[in-house]
């Protein structure tokens, strides 16, 4: 398990940290068409000062229904990211994380698990935006869904749990959207977004959605929104037109926008608070200290 650099730029603002799902590595985000790993290819256009970071594991169908597995993927996530930031100059980005499938789950249960932490609870007030690709919130009525999963994964039909047996291999998927949510009532102040497929999967002769409306929507956030795309293809884009593209770059350009920086926050308090008055006088009254505004420069004459 480990971070993987995509781009980093010298002076970056932001950590964009991808984190894929059942089928690993970088499929979730490459195009099967023209092979465009949009994290590379596309969006350092949209983020330039974004440091693009993928969190990489082992991703087999035990990682998320066998014992522990979740859990230790969750704090190997959180642990990788903050070694990443161990230096002064990143420990205070803000952190957009991006998830595909069950890498969503990942993400929740390691903010849940960070948030009982003395240390690492730190990072969860750097997290600005959390956005989902196709991530299942499921719950103890709607474990059914859990078989496709496997059916997915190419698991012969006499080995797929069912019953009880499910119920007890998914209690860690379980306990994750409830324990979520209560981090987000708690005041956690990052923002989530989600989306969900359209188009259905071929599985055993017929068109199946893993992930639907019911099943994607996150406890204490805004409804899912629709993409007209398979499961794995809700993350696969070939260019900067794609309509879906536009619309998971909107989300991601609106969250970059609110962001301010613990300097420019500095800056901005050495802004004297000042009366404007006679013919010479005019625009800003600048304090003794040296800062910024907005992206104005200023310091000492």
């Amino acid at each position: 398990m480990s971070i993987k650099i995509i781009r980093e730029p010298a002076k970056a603002k932001v950590d964009i940290v991808f984190v894929h799902g059942l089928h690993g590595d970088q499929a979730p985000w490459t195009s099967a068409e023209t092979s465009i790993f949009w994290p590379e290819k596309l969006l350092p256009a949209k983020a330039p000062d974004a440091c693009i970071l993928s969190f990489e594991y082992e991703a087999g169908i035990d990682s998320f229904w066998g014992e522990d597995g979740i859990t230790d993927i969750s704090n190997d996530l959180i642990d990788e990211l903050m070694d990443h930031r161990s230096e002064k100059e990143k420990e205070e980005r803000p952190i957009i994380f991006v998830a595909h499938c069950l890498g969503g789950s990942v993400v929740e249960n390691a903010l849940v698990r960070a948030s009982h932490h003395p240390r690492k609870k730190e990072l969860i007030a750097c997290v600005t935006g959390i956005l989902l690709f196709g991530t299942p919130h499921f719950q103890p009525g709607s474990l059914a869904a859990a078989t496709k999963y496997f059916q997915l994964a190419q698991v012969p039909d006499g080995e797929i749990p069912n019953g009880s047996d499910l119920k007890d291999r998914s209690q860690s998927l379980i306990s994750i959207p409830p324990a979520f949510a209560n981090l987000i009532q708690s005041g956690a102040e990052f923002e989530v977004e989600s989306f969900y497929e359209g188009s259905g999967t071929k599985l055993g002769g017929k068109d199946v959605k893993i992930v639907d409306e019911s099943l994607a929507r996150c406890p204490d956030a805004p409804p899912p929104e629709r993409l007209a795309r398979t499961h794995l293809r809700l993350s696969q884009y070939e260019g900067e037109d794609d309509k879906d593209f536009k619309k998971v770059v909107r989300v991601l350009t609106q969250w970059l926008s609110k962001i301010t920086l613990p300097e420019e926050e500095k800056g901005a308090q050495n802004v004297s608070n000042a009366t404007f008055s006679g013919s010479h006088n005019s625009g800003l009254q600048l304090g003794q200290n040296a800062g910024t505004l907005k992206g104005f420069s200023f310091g000492r004459g």
